[in-house]
């Protein structure tokens, strides 16, 4: 019997060993899986030579670091202890204080929260009661018809319409005695 997998293949070089799959004749996959896999490893080679290079450049790179690194940090001395006091002043000092007093005012701070919040319930309570008795003892009042606007209203040319009175202003002046 015979499994519906491929075999696989290892060469033996100098070269990273990389396994290349091989189709035999009672492979069932469609041509697109073996291109698939044959891409995945493909891609996965050149991507560990990719690393192994970056590495290697940068073990490089960076080996005579720690020679300069001694003079650089005595030339730069008056500027990273004046870095370290401004950060310590201007940003730990302040974020120390914060976080203590945060920490030791959250218990008051829930309070006074929980506090109005009930507050808030007993007042929305107190307004629904009040309202529901007010409409229970004394009912509501039917309200008027609204009145249709004059220009709906149709008029008969035949009824003559009263003039409306207009007020006359009278003019007082006041004066002043001496």
């Amino acid at each position: 019997m015979s499994s519906p997998t491929a075999t696989v293949f290892i060469h033996a070089t100098n070269a990273p060993s990389v396994a290349i799959p091989a189709t035999s004749a009672t492979s069932t996959s469609p041509p697109i899986v073996e291109l698939a896999r044959l891409t995945g490893h493909a891609l996965s080679l050149s991507f560990s030579y990719t690393v192994r290079g970056l590495a290697t450049s940068a073990r490089y790179l960076l080996l005579p670091l720690p020679l300069l690194s001694t003079p650089l940090l005595y030339l730069l001395a008056p500027v990273l202890v004046l870095s370290q006091v401004l950060l310590d002043i201007l940003v730990f000092t302040p974020y120390t204080i914060f976080t203590v007093l945060a920490r030791n005012i959250y218990p008051i701070y829930v309070f006074v929260g929980i506090a109005c919040i009930c507050a808030m319930f007993v007042g929305y309570l107190a307004r629904a009661i009040s309202v529901g008795l007010t409409y229970a003892i004394f009912a509501p009042r039917s309200t008027p018809l609204p009145e249709a606007p004059e220009s709906a209203v149709s008029r008969e040319p035949s009824t003559p319409r009263s003039p409306q009175k207009t007020r006359i202003r009278k003019r007082v002046s006041i004066k002043e005695k001496r």
